[in-house]
């Protein structure tokens, strides 16, 4: 079954419009919205967060290149398909900047825009790491102005990297070398259960993937939880201890 994908259309061009609208709705794609200018972009983009946006630069008002950049800067970072009538190398340049999944050249047929929508619903299936067999909290995080949603069960443990706003997430099978997140470990733990606990202040971990507890040869009451993941191990804080002993008790 394919996912339910949401859009908005921008594209100055009425009939443009309506017929992007048309042949995404078409394809299964909700159409959340359809603007005609900048401005009514960034504040329905803002509004819906949409999946994918189908994208002429020539918008009316704010252009169409500096409204995405804005949401960018905001966080919110739909996958872009740009539409155009003129395909030049500047436009080619433009839509490596962005990162864009593709440019349709008008007048648009609909195997190009079923051929782009379908590389959108990969993506989506690819940052949507949920486990389809084992149900657990979904825990949001933004990585590269991107929203990446991740099962609880999946997290192993985060970790604050030093002298930075950011954080590395590992998750069960994917990305090895870690997801870097501008949200908060404390913004993380807000969305978790019991089962991912704060051991110190610049980490949290998955009490399901400890392999032991033993007291640290280097530091006086402190103690180091290893992790069954690549055997990492992380300082439990004399503080946490306690904390950590009533919580491990009652859930193992």
């Amino acid at each position: 079954m394919n996912m339910k994908l949401t859009a908005i259309v921008a594209e100055n061009k009425l009939l443009d419009r309506e017929k992007l609208a048309h042949y995404a709705h078409d394809l299964g794609i909700k159409v959340v919205s359809k603007v005609a200018s900048g401005e009514w972009l960034i504040d329905e983009c803002e509004k819906y967060e949409p999946d994918i946006l189908f994208l002429n630069l020539s918008l009316s008002g704010i252009d169409g290149l500096s409204a995405y950049q804005i949401l960018m800067d905001r966080g919110i970072k739909p996958y872009l398909i740009l539409v155009t009538s003129n395909m030049d190398s500047e436009l080619l340049l433009t839509g490596l900047k962005l990162n864009c999944l593709d440019i349709l050249n008008k007048p648009i047929r609909y195997e190009q825009l079923m051929e782009a929508v379908s590389k959108a619903r990969e993506l989506v299936k690819r940052d949507l790491l949920i486990s389809k067999s084992t149900p657990g909290r979904i825990i949001k995080i933004i990585s590269l102005y991107k929203t990446i949603y991740i099962n609880e069960n999946n997290l192993i443990y985060a970790h604050k990297l030093k002298g930075e706003h950011k954080s590395l997430v590992f998750i069960e099978g994917e990305f090895k070398s870690g997801i870097k997140t501008t949200t908060t470990l404390t913004d993380i733990l807000k969305q978790c259960s019991k089962q991912i606990f704060l051991s110190n202040p610049s980490n949290l971990i998955n009490l399901n993937y400890i392999k032991s507890v033993y007291v640290s040869e280097k530091s006086m009451g402190t103690y180091i939880i290893r992790l069954a993941y690549n055997d990492v191990e992380i300082e439990l804080s004399r503080r946490k201890k306690r904390d950590f002993d009533q919580l491990f008790s009652t859930i193992y």
